[in-house]
């Protein structure tokens, strides 16, 4: 998974998708006080955060890929 963000790009690899929403979770949670000067709270719901903010923030996206492991 890459998060793209004005500081840069954040790679990381998760065996699951729980864990991979757990990051982007986090990540909402920290910079979602970026989306605008008063952006209400962050939805309880993990699934709506993201795409609240993902949908809201003018400059950050994430993409995911599912590969296979091997060995």
């Amino acid at each position: 998974m890459t998060i793209d963000h004005r500081h840069g790009t954040t790679v990381s690899a998760h065996r699951t998708e729980a864990g991979a929403q757990r990051v982007l979770r986090e990540h909402v949670e920290t910079w979602w006080h970026e989306l605008a000067d008063e952006p209400g709270p962050v939805p309880d719901s993990p699934s709506a955060a993201i795409d609240e903010y993902f949908t809201r923030h003018p400059s950050d996206f994430y993409t995911t890929e599912v590969v296979e492991l091997l060995d």
